[in-house]
């Protein structure tokens, strides 16, 4: 396999567990769903006002954070295939 499909792979692999692995999930508490890691790019809170006797929802989604934690995956992804192929040359594995 070709080298760039490996990175692509390991940093989709690493996005998806990193964000599920870090994810706060607190929404049916009267709390907020946080995704993302080292940003968070998508957050839901609920909350309940006794006085009014209302309910409420937010979404907030930021596009930037989203790329940020992108671009982290995919970087850790591209050193860990560094180091690997680096130990595989030197003969320690």
């Amino acid at each position: 396999m070709k080298d760039s499909y490996k990175i692509l792979i390991g940093g989709a692999l690493i996005f998806g567990i990193v964000t599920l692995a870090t994810s706060s999930l607190h929404y049916d508490a009267d709390g907020a769903d946080n995704y993302g890691f080292p940003f968070s790019f998508y957050t839901k809170v609920s909350g309940y006002n006794v006085v009014t006797n209302e309910g409420d929802t937010s979404i907030q989604f930021r596009f930037f954070a989203l790329l940020g934690d992108i671009v982290f995956a995919f970087l850790g992804s591209w050193l860990i295939f560094k180091l690997i192929n680096k130990l595989y040359k030197k003969g320690n594995v």
